[in-house]
């Protein structure tokens, strides 16, 4: 049995704590049994209730009873009586139930624990998959790092103060610690308010990133010179987000004092960017930066030869400067966020003085960059200058638009935003996984070194755009396209097995025209895919472990065709084999006499990685060689990979080997060849011969086909998964557009102090739907349960939380108005919201405890 001793023991001494007050303290602990057999609670207390649970308490004698949450607020009172029931609610923590007699005095009083996590549970169970979908895959990113400087350790989501921030708008529903990698730039930030971007670890010898970065101090030795922080000169954001991640970690904890010693830190960062000459166009008196992909760290090709091929380089003196839109309404937000982190702090006087300033910057900015639809990607401050990318650069929407959404823009300027964003899915190639680009129309030219087209920042498909997008579409009116957003990954999630990536191919491959003409090694085979016969060598010259099952004739393997060689009409010369061990041949030149632009072999390998030499050679002497190693162009028979099943990553240059068979054999069921894709380096000339030779190894090199192409060098992508950034990120953003899009639940406080809270159940035709979203970093929680009847027109909404307030907005069916209202047990009158095609029923719930809404409809 379960008794008040035992299962106080099992309560944590630390966070929550177990503070009593004086008449708690008097009741002896040897009376405790006693207080059990006085009070029972059903269900017994043996583990932690959720928010919302019913606890039925019967008590053996008259008196009233009080329950206590987690702050020791009284949120249920009963007259006298044998039996009462009471819906936990108010603070995390321990709560007591206590009977008083009519003198005040305890006469009994119980303990249970009242705890949630951040978790949905909807009918049907879509998002709740969505959502542990998308816990998964930032978990899986990390989920932390963690530095050492000085006497201190430091942790974080991610080394990078952009990936960080952007990943904390997720994990702080699910991780406890927020506000140590803010710390950490806090600490070192440089003494003009610089903010740093990066750290890595490094030796005393010079790294490559203080040759290209020293010119402007954008590199800095710390820890005994073992860690490096840098700073991309090109960047013009980092100030923002160290802001950013300071109300954010606030927000999250709700520790005030804590902000309040980090204010100046992020005054200073302001300072710096409206000062700096490598930050601040003193022209258009807003943020600058040389011409780069939105946010991104790499400058056109044009511009980087500038300054002599770094792409990361600026130079005040060579570089075109521009203004980018995004590090300006970036910055409004946070000089909008800093004020009210100045009004918590009470220093009133600041915080209007940045919110002047960013009314200021806002209406420049809306001047120079809004052109009626979206925010141009990059104005020049030199009018006359033409980059040569082969796109219209005033027609390309940039990923800082989606972004913006959630930065405090007008109601007008993000309706116009989203309403790009669907113009762009209808314009959209048709093999495209979403309107989610970082920039389209991709460029043609310019990004060659960083990007091809459709791959990355130069057309790739971010989930982190569609997050913001979905989440902007929610507060915005348009929340049909928001839901659609959220049905769409949660389909791509569970068809990368629970994982959502971060960027996707945005228009799939397509095989160039061409033809191939296989080659005939039926003449210079000297090896079997199976044991072999005397004078013709087993598969890898071991007994019983082959690839008898390889299939033979005319196959097609990743969309090109090879013609293997029969070997029951061959004498069981099936491959060549390759290698300097006894039986096989350490050298074998293939008759070709034809052009290709490029060849692929079939083949695979035993034994040591470095497997052997490919030399075409031509007929005016000529050669070019090619090495054999695994991972490059070669790989083990035994358990053949390649990225067919990374759900996480895509290539970041086209693949040039994969896997092309599969099977099993006598002791392994995973056996198998690759296909390699060669390019031809000198495709206006005729290959005379393609030599292949052994090197002094116990490598074993297996060729058991050859095929030439007249078209460049392609093998189909495994997937749509493209490369670049962490995954974490991504579905942060999906996260917050769930919890504070659909589910409708925004902290408008600190520790969700106050709360709006919006449930947008009706838009996704579930009609029953339970939701907790909680901060592990505080106490910090909201839980309530939605339920729309439609037969009964009726929408019953219970809720509960930390909040001393609550602004709740109820979505109303089309076609249906509100008949009565009624919250916490009395009418109200509500009043009314429209935003884009939404109608909503708006009032406001003040104090602790167990609310209810019941809206009858008509």
């Amino acid at each position: 049995m379960t008794t008040r001793r035992s299962f106080l023991k099992s309560l944590p001494l630390s966070g929550y704590g177990l503070a009593l007050d004086a008449a708690s303290a008097s009741i002896p602990e040897s009376d405790a049994e006693s207080h059990e057999e006085r009070l029972k609670l059903s269900p017994e207390p043996s583990s932690p209730f959720r928010p919302l649970d019913e606890i039925r308490v019967d008590s053996v004698a008259m008196g009233r009873l009080e329950v206590c949450d987690g702050d020791h607020q009284v949120y249920f009172r009963a007259a006298a009586a044998r039996s009462f029931q009471f819906a936990t609610a108010g603070a995390l923590g321990t709560h007591s139930v206590s009977l008083i007699d009519t003198d005040g005095r305890v006469l009994a009083r119980r303990l249970f624990h009242l705890d949630c996590q951040t978790q949905i549970e909807d009918e049907g169970g879509e998002f709740k998959r969505l959502l542990k979908d998308l816990e998964w895959t930032m978990f899986s990113d990390g989920p932390v790092s963690a530095v050492r400087n000085v006497d201190s350790v430091y942790t974080g989501f991610n080394t990078w103060v952009m990936d960080n921030t952007n990943t904390m708008k997720g994990m702080r529903y699910f991780w406890p610690e927020v506000k140590s990698s803010v710390d950490f730039y806090v600490a070192n930030q440089r003494e003009d308010g610089m903010v740093w971007e990066n750290f890595e670890s490094c030796t005393p010898a010079e790294t490559d990133w203080e040759r290209r970065f020293g010119y402007g101090g954008f590199v800095r030795r710390i820890e005994d010179d073992r860690l490096l922080l840098r700073r991309a000169p090109v960047e013009n954001h980092v100030e923002a987000y160290l802001i950013e991640s300071i109300h954010t970690a606030w927000k999250t904890t709700g520790d005030t004092p804590w902000m309040s010693s980090r204010l100046d830190a992020a005054i200073r960062a302001v300072h710096y960017s409206t000062s700096d000459p490598y930050r601040w166009s003193e022209r258009f008196k807003l943020l600058k930066r040389g011409f780069t992909v939105d946010t991104w760290d790499f400058l056109c090709a044009s511009e980087s030869n500038l300054v002599g091929g770094d792409p990361m380089v600026i130079d005040l003196t060579k570089t075109h400067f521009g203004i980018f839109f995004g590090d300006n309404t970036h910055l409004i937000s946070g000089l909008r966020k800093l004020a009210e982190m100045l009004h918590a702090a009470d220093r009133e006087s600041e915080a209007l003085g940045f919110l002047a300033l960013a009314a200021e910057l806002e209406e420049r900015l809306n001047a120079l960059c809004w052109n009626g639809e979206f925010f141009t990607h990059w104005v020049p401050e030199d009018a006359t200058l033409k980059l040569d990318l082969g796109v219209d650069i005033a027609r390309q929407v940039s990923l800082s638009n989606a972004y913006s959404l959630n930065y405090g823009m007008s109601a007008e300027r993000c309706s116009a935003i989203v309403r790009t964003y669907q113009r762009i899915r209808k314009e959209m190639p048709s093999t495209s996984p979403g309107e989610f680009y970082p920039i389209y129309p991709p460029f043609e030219r310019g990004f060659e070194s960083e990007n091809a087209k459709w791959e990355y920042m130069n057309g790739g498909v971010m989930s982190c755009v569609a997050g913001e997008l979905a989440l902007g579409a929610f507060q915005h009116g348009f929340e049909s396209y928001g839901l659609d957003i959220l049905h769409r990954y949660a389909t791509l999630a569970r068809a990368n097995h629970g994982f959502v990536p971060a960027i996707l191919r945005g228009k799939s491959t397509e095989a160039p025209a061409r033809t191939f003409s296989q080659i005939n090694l039926r003449d210079l085979a000297n090896a079997d895919t199976g044991a072999g016969r005397p004078g013709v060598v087993g598969w890898m010259g071991e007994p019983e472990n082959d690839l008898r099952k390889m299939p033979h004739g005319m196959q097609n393997f990743r969309d090109v065709p090879f013609d293997l060689i029969d070997p029951a009409t061959n004498a069981r010369r099936v491959c060549i084999a390759i290698s300097s061990t006894e039986g096989f041949a350490r050298h074998v030149s293939i008759p070709i006499n034809a052009s290709a632009r490029s060849f692929y072999l079939l083949h695979t390998k035993g034994g040591d990685d470095l497997v052997g030499s490919l030399t075409l050679r031509y007929a005016d002497g000529s050669s070019s060689t090619e090495y054999i190693r695994a991972g490059v162009n070669i790989g083990h028979w035994w358990g053949p990979t390649d990225g067919q099943f990374d759900d996480r990553s895509g290539p970041a240059t086209p693949d040039r080997l994969q896997v092309a068979w599969r099977g099993a054999n006598q002791k392994f069921g995973n056996v198998g060849v690759y296909v390699a894709g060669f390019s031809h380096p000198h495709p206006e000339k005729a290959i005379a011969s393609i030599d292949l030779d052994c090197l002094e190894t116990d490598a074993k090199w297996m060729v058991l086909g050859l095929t030439l192409s007249d078209a460049a060098m392609h093998l189909p992508p495994w997937n749509d998964i493209s490369f670049g950034m962490p995954n974490n990120w991504g579905a942060a953003a999906l996260t917050a557009a769930l919890i504070e899009g659909l589910a409708g639940v925004r902290d408008q406080g600190a520790a969700f102090s106050h709360v709006a809270l919006t449930p947008r159940w009706l838009s996704s035709g579930v009609n029953n739907a339970t939701v907790s979203v909680r901060y592990p970093a505080s106490r910090g929680y909201v839980h309530y349960r939605y339920r729309f009847d439609s037969s009964a027109r009726r929408i019953e909404v219970a809720f509960t939380g930390s909040a001393k307030r609550f602004e709740v907005a109820i979505p109303l069916p089309p076609g249906m108005a509100a008949k009565l209202t009624v919250v916490d047990g009395e009418e109200q009158s509500p009043q009314f919201q429209t935003s884009g095609s939404s109608t909503k029923l708006a009032f406001i719930v003040e104090g602790f405890g167990a609310h209810t809404l019941d809206l009858h409809l008509t």
